[in-house]
């Protein structure tokens, strides 16, 4: 599958930190980005069976129904893989605006903190969409 070049991506965290994603992008395409992209990752062990088709539907139809619920249009891709990583290194073009969302902590980063730092070093625009600590 090809990267997808002037598009909004969003990475699919947890669902509190996707919903927030998708609040921020909905915000941001209305801007400057006409197509949406959200990118769910499914890790699977090297020692996993391949994924199930029903499996992998039933998870695109979730992210699908999110997106609509927060009024968001966008193309949902399962990105199947062994590790997050290769999502990265598959699914993203050069350079690409992605929103992560996720919570904040300011004495110890988040694992969505830093997945968000790792893509900004490896030179994309990332938008942390931070969840509110009311909930």
């Amino acid at each position: 599958m090809e990267a997808v070049h002037d598009a909004l991506q969003i990475l699919a965290t947890d669902e509190e930190g996707t919903r927030c994603a998708l609040a921020e992008a909905k915000r941001l395409a209305r801007a400057s980005h006409p197509r949406v992209v959200l990118l769910v990752p499914h890790v699977l062990s090297c020692f996993s069976p391949p994924a199930d088709p029903r499996e992998t539907t039933a998870i695109t139809d979730r992210y699908r129904a999110m997106a609509t619920a927060a009024g968001v249009d966008a193309v949902v891709r399962l990105c199947v893989c062994r590790r997050i990583d290769d999502v990265f290194r598959w699914m993203l073009a050069r350079h690409s605006r992605i929103v992560v969302g996720g919570r904040r902590r300011w004495w110890w980063p988040t694992v969505d903190q830093r997945l968000a730092r790792r893509l900004q070093q490896w030179g994309h625009d990332v938008v942390f969409a931070r969840i509110n600590a009311a909930g």
